[in-house]
């Protein structure tokens, strides 16, 4: 289970804001919720998806937010009794995604999330994205 905690986090933390239309989908079966520190702002967004570059919405605009590589993400899961395990994943790169016009933005990323049960998962990280049309 913590194996998919930590990549469905991973996969929540795709972060590049890019307008595109869509709404977010907050009240998706699984929505995941991300905080975003990019140069341009901070965004609260969510993820509905699987995979490591998956995108992500903003929470207050029609953004849509694009990854293509993910520095080291540190997550730390605390189980119902208080013990902890942290895990640190190490960078990741989407390949060829560098979009034609070279403008990227370099990002940090936070998500928490409380189970029922009382146990907590937190994780950070890095992330560098691209605005798509611009």
């Amino acid at each position: 289970m913590f194996k998919l905690m930590v990549a469905t986090a991973v996969a929540a933390c795709a972060v590049i804001v890019a307008p595109l239309g869509a709404a977010a989908p907050t009240n998706a079966k699984n929505a995941f919720p991300v905080t975003i520190f990019c140069p341009s702002g901070t965004f609260e967004a969510v993820v509905n998806g699987n995979g490591e570059f998956t995108a992500a919405h903003a929470v207050d605009s029609n953004t849509v937010l694009i990854p293509i590589a993910f520095g080291t993400f540190t997550v730390t899961f605390t189980d119902a009794n208080g013990v902890t395990t942290t895990e640190t994943d190490p960078p990741v790169t989407k390949g060829k995604a560098t979009p034609k016009n070279g403008k990227v933005q370099n990002c940090t990323y936070s998500v928490e999330f409380s189970f029922p049960d009382g146990s907590s998962f937190a994780g950070s990280g890095s992330v560098t994205g691209f605005i798509p049309g611009k």
